[in-house]
C-alpha cells in the first residue's frame, strides 16, 4: 500500500533528522521563534471559519504519488502571494520531500511571504514533526487520524495546542471521524482521498458530514476542481475547502481560486 511505504519511509526519514538535529535543539528553536515579537502564530481555524460563506486552504504541492509531477518549477513565495491576493484564507504547504517534492524550506520561504496562516502538510509520526513545524514557520499541523495510534494520536494533538498551533485532524471513515471527536479536535478535515490506493471521491465528505459533531468544523480535502462542487460541499455544512492539484496544473492558479468561490459566496 502507498501509505504504509510513505510511513515507513517516513519513520526512517524522522530518525536520520534526529539524529542530525537531536530533539532539544530543535524544542528549542520552536520555543524561541514562537516567543519572538511577530512571530506568534496566526490563526489557523478562526481564519477558515467564516459563517455564511466558504474559505480556501489553498495548497502548494509540486507532485504526489498519484499523478507524478504536477508544478515541479513552483516557486513557494511566489505561489503563496498569489493565492492570497486571490483570496485563500489559509495555505497549505506539502513539506515531504521523497513523494511531494516539498520541503521545509518551502514552509519558511511562503509563509514569509504572506500575512495568511501556513498549514504544515506531511506525515506526522513523531512529536519531533511538531517541533520541527513550529521551528520552521508553521501556523499549523496536520494529523493523519488513519496513521497515528490513540495515544499518539492525542499526545500530539495536545502538543501543537500547548505550542498555540493550530491542528487539522485528518479522517477518511467514520471510524476515524470518531477518534478524531474523542480527542476534542475543533477542526477535521475529510479526505475525499483513500490514501491507501489514492483514489478520490467528494462524496465521501457528503456521507460523513451527519456525524460531525455540532461545535466541529470541517475541511473538505481533495479532489475538488468545479465551482459546483466547491458549492455542493458547502451546502452539506463545510466550512472550507483544501485545493492542491487543481491549482497547480491551472495556468493561473489566482484565477483558479476566484472560480472555485465564484457561487455561494
Amino acid at each position: 500500500m502507498i501509505l504504509d511505504e510513505i510511513t515507513a519511509w517516513k519513520r526512517r526519514e524522522v530518525e536520520a533528522r534526529k539524529a542530525e538535529t537531536p530533539p532539544g535543539v530543535v524544542e528549542s528553536r520552536a520555543k524561541e521563534r514562537l516567543s519572538c515579537a511577530g512571530e506568534a502564530p496566526r490563526d489557523f481555524e478562526g481564519s477558515l471559519v467564516c459563517e455564511g460563506h466558504l474559505s480556501i486552504l489553498a495548497e502548494i504541492k509540486r507532485a504526489s504519488p498519484s499523478a507524478g509531477a504536477i508544478r515541479s518549477d513552483a516557486d513557494a513565495a511566489v505561489l503563496a502571494s498569489e493565492m492570497e491576493k486571490a483570496g485563500a484564507q489559509a495555505l497549505s504547504v506539502l513539506t515531504d520531500e521523497k513523494f511531494f517534492s516539498g520541503s521545509l524550506g518551502d514552509l519558511a520561504k511562503a509563509r514569509e511571504a504572506i500575512s495568511i496562516p501556513v498549514l504544515e502538510k506531511d506525515f506526522v509520526i513523531d512529536e519531533y514533526q511538531v517541533y520541527e513545524a513550529a521551528a520552521w514557520g508553521a501556523d499549523a499541523v496536520l494529523l493523519i487520524v488513519r496513521i497515528l495510534g490513540e495515544a499518539e494520536l492525542a499526545a500530539y494533538y495536545r502538543r501543537a495546542v500547548a505550542l498555540g498551533l493550530g491542528c487539522l485532524v485528518e479522517v477518511h471513515t467514520r471510524e476515524d471521524l470518531d477518534r478524531a471527536a474523542a480527542i476534542g479536535a475543533r477542526l477535521i478535515g475529510i479526505n475525499n482521498r483513500d490514501l491507501e490506493n489514492f483514489t478520490t471521491d467528494i462524496e465521501n465528505t457528503i456521507r460523513l458530514m451527519p456525524y460531525v459533531p455540532a461545535d466541529v468544523k470541517v475541511v473538505s480535502q481533495s479532489g475538488i476542481s468545479r465551482p459546483e462542487e466547491a458549492l455542493r460541499l458547502f451546502e452539506a455544512g463545510v466550512s472550507a475547502i483544501q485545493v492542491g492539484e487543481s491549482l497547480m496544473r491551472a495556468p493561473n492558479p489566482g484565477a483558479k481560486i476566484r472560480e472555485l468561490l465564484s457561487e455561494g459566496n
